[in-house]
């Protein structure tokens, strides 16, 4: 018998709610949800709708629009009701309405493509040096948060020397640079002095934008503001294709929805996967070893260009090969995410019996660390091991892929080992009866607000019931009122669980 919500609520052990006193809040609801039921979905349809997300510029896609378009389809699984699939219509057609193409927008590079950019904290801030003549001829660089609120003050102008004076909103540490000047050749040089301020809590780094550097008469006294840039991520545009690609081959295969003009909207999703997926390509890397992932492009105003990216964002766009490999049978699809197949193995490890693995692959830069003399990455040039273990929400993108895979049958050998996979939740992520950890490997508190991604994990309730039932006593405690794409997704794997929805994925 499920537990009542008041012994839920009530629970007084030291690792139950009691201990999540103080911690930030989910406001309650005065009638509470019952959060595996379809009205559960709709207060959380109703509190992401409410958002009205327009575009990706901040990422509301990517990490809002992605979660409940497949929440949606999830929910179709559930009930068979097609008043999902209609709702996933509609706002796949808003999606696609709002490509970079279509909003006649750019990123950094030119292009405008049929995928979604973003700026803000994910990319990297740009403030522009002139000379004295107003001619450009230093760029300032900020590769963190808050990029975009970044300032670069010139004062104390003389004899062609000028103080310059860096802020960022994201730290308290204000960078002074006295006496600087624009002549490579004194060792006061403007961008030698930025670069040479640069750690890894202060992403200030600097170019040089004249044809020929030389001495030139020092800026004017005023305060520059930056621009943010703007880039495609591969992790963004696997999010939101993800969903996309899996309505249509759901439709495209089933011969109860292959029909109408649903059909013909089912192909435009997948025109549309594929190329998204495909402007990303010169990101791809394979090796000899029949491993790949994505890399970051050296040059790219992001933190970590140049790098390989962590193991969440290359399988986000996993996840969508695999919907286009059952959509289509294209070979090309399947070999890719065989090789991302095993170059996740080295990053797992058994502990006891289930899955433990680290955020950034232990073959990558930023795992082993590397020095501004590596010449890996212009905006991050060093940046120290970062070995921490995987998160129980970033590691929800690489189980959904994971179990993608496994369900079409492409063989990863130990990597798709589901039931590995499963009791990673069940005996590491449990913490209590109401709470979860929050890394993979049991440790860390995870507050309710992060807590209650877990159902995120909804899938491997296929292997485990546990996993729906912790996922559903951990909403019950925490009480959450849905506003989030994410909340949305979690409900829907609970509806989808309760209802066994895999019998019709």
């Amino acid at each position: 018998m499920r537990p009542s919500r008041r012994s839920l609520l009530l629970g007084t052990t030291a690792g139950g709610v009691a201990a999540w006193a103080g911690l930030p809040a989910l406001t309650a609801s005065a009638d509470p949800l019952v959060y595996d039921s379809p009205q559960a979905f709709d207060a959380a349809q109703a509190g992401y709708l409410a958002s009205d997300p327009q575009n990706n510029e901040v990422g509301l896609y990517a990490w809002g629009e992605s979660y409940f378009l497949l929440s949606l389809l999830r929910m179709y699984e559930a009930y068979q009701d097609e008043r999902y699939l209609r709702t996933f219509e509609d706002r796949a057609r808003h999606v696609m309405a709002t490509t970079d193409h279509a909003r006649h927008v750019k990123d950094y590079a030119g292009r405008s493509g049929k995928v979604w950019r973003t700026a803000g904290n994910y990319t990297a801030g740009h403030g522009v040096l002139p000379d004295g003549t107003g001619k450009a001829a230093v760029q300032v660089r900020w590769a963190g948060s808050r990029s975009g609120e970044s300032t670069a003050e010139v004062s104390n102008v003389a004899d062609g020397l000028f103080d310059l004076v860096l802020r960022n909103p994201a730290t308290t540490t204000v960078v002074t640079l006295p006496g600087v000047t624009l002549d490579p050749a004194s060792p006061t040089y403007v961008v030698t002095a930025v670069n040479n301020a640069y750690n890894a809590g202060l992403r200030w780094t600097a170019v040089d934008l004249r044809e020929a550097p030389a001495a030139a008469p020092a800026p004017a006294a005023a305060t520059i503001t930056f621009q943010p840039q703007f880039y495609v991520f591969a992790v963004h545009t696997g999010m939101v294709a993800f969903p996309l690609a899996r309505y249509a081959r759901m439709v495209l295969k089933s011969p109860k929805l292959r029909r109408g003009p649903r059909v013909r909207f089912a192909q435009q999703l997948l025109d549309a996967a594929t190329e998204a997926v495909a402007f990303h390509d010169a990101e791809w890397v394979s090796r000899p070893d029949g491993t790949g992932d994505y890399v970051w492009p050296k040059g790219a105003p992001i933190p970590f260009d140049g790098t390989i990216q962590p193991y969440n964002q290359s399988q986000a766009i996993g996840q969508v090969l695999v919907e286009l490999f059952r959509a289509t049978g294209n070979p090309h699809y399947r070999s890719r995410v065989v090789q991302m197949l095993k170059a996740y193995q080295p990053a797992l490890r058994i502990v006891g019996d289930a899955y433990v693995w680290t955020y950034w692959p232990p073959y990558s830069e930023l795992y082993a660390g590397y020095p501004k003399t590596a010449g890996i990455s212009e905006y991050t040039p060093s940046y120290p091991a970062s070995k921490q273990v995987e998160d129980l929400s970033h590691a929800a993108i690489s189980t959904e892929f994971v179990h993608a895979a496994y369900d079409a049958g492409i063989d990863g050998g130990p990597v798709t080992d589901v039931q590995a996979f499963a009791r990673t939740f069940t005996h590491k992520l449990i913490r209590s009866a109401t709470e979860v950890w929050l890394r993979v490997d049991g440790t860390g508190v995870a507050v309710p607000a992060n807590a209650v991604q877990c159902a995120r994990w909804g899938e491997f309730a296929e292997q485990d019931v546990l996993i729906y039932q912790q996922s559903l006593r951990v909403y019950d405690a925490a009480q959450l009122v849905p506003v989030q794409g994410s909340h949305a997704l979690g409900i829907a794997y609970l509806n989808w669980a309760k209802n066994s929805g895999w019998r019709n994925k």
